[in-house]
């Protein structure tokens, strides 16, 4: 089953297209994790970036209410963006934010 489901920050505002009539939002959603130091017990915040796209009414929503740094969690499913190419899209299914 390929489900991921992240919550993070956008780190910019989402980029919108249109292709053939339908909506596209691209952005990059910023997901924060944290290592604490065996030695010291002091906590490290780890940024990890990831591609995000969303299509149709969930593209169009996303474009009104997610600007930069708006909080958002999606459900969505990784795709290779084409053979080849070593980059991994997460199209979304389902968000809140």
């Amino acid at each position: 089953m390929n489900t991921c489901t992240f919550t993070g920050y956008l780190t910019e505002d989402p980029l919108i297209s249109k292709i053939d009539g339908v909506t596209l939002a691209e952005f990059i959603l910023v997901v924060y994790n944290y290592r604490k130091a065996k030695s010291t017990g002091e906590k490290t915040k780890i940024p990890t970036y990831i591609y995000c796209e969303a299509w149709h009414t969930g593209a169009e929503t996303i474009s009104k209410f997610a600007k930069k740094g708006t909080k958002i969690t999606i459900n969505s499913a990784a795709r290779n963006v084409e053979k080849g190419d070593d980059r991994i899209v997460f199209r979304i299914n389902e968000f809140d934010i």
